[in-house]
């Protein structure tokens, strides 16, 4: 059976690549918004039991997000949302058993995360930007085991940059910046 639906056309662009390579590797990609342009990302091509979510929505926004995952049991959350903004993510997770969160949400700001976990298992990483006409950057880079890391940059007219690099096993840091 043939089904044919019409809807109206908005200037919204949504595109998502997906590769997989390895066993039990699960993606979930929601994309919608008016006059949005949503990019998405998501290599999963070794290891077994990754997961990455990506949710992008909008109005009059660019949200990108890419998601490269190598290891064993990695988890990927991805949250693009929000009027006018331009949402930058990057998450690469190459250790086993890490859990990475990306929260960029508001009106008007310009977000960018990147989150580069290599080598190491058993990581929390958890980033949040929001508010209104901010300009945020979090840039985490780290090979440690059994870590947490937690970054929120909210509020309104901020400029908020925050660098974390950590080598040590069972580290934590808490950046709140607003």
């Amino acid at each position: 059976m043939l089904l044919l639906m019409s809807a109206p056309a908005f200037a919204d662009s949504n595109t998502s690549q997906i590769d997989q390579l390895g066993t039990g590797h699960a993606v979930d990609v929601e994309q919608t918004g008016d006059t949005t342009t949503n990019d998405s990302i998501v290599n999963q091509v070794m290891g077994a039991n990754n997961s990455t979510t990506v949710a992008q929505k909008g109005t009059d926004s660019t949200n990108t997000s890419i998601v490269f995952q190598y290891g064993d049991n990695e988890v990927a959350e991805v949250e693009q949302k929000g009027v006018g903004n331009t949402n930058y993510s990057r998450m690469t997770q190459s250790g086993s058993d890490n859990i990475g969160r990306v929260s960029q949400r508001g009106t008007d700001n310009l977000n960018t995360s990147i989150i580069e976990a290599e080598a190491g298992t058993f990581n929390t990483i958890d980033v949040n930007q929001f508010g209104s006409t901010n300009e945020n950057t979090s840039t985490i880079s780290l090979m440690s085991h059994t870590s947490t890391y937690d970054v929120a940059q909210h509020g309104s007219s901020n400029t908020n940059v925050s660098g974390i690099t950590a080598t040590a096993v069972g580290s934590s840091a808490t950046v709140n910046q607003h």
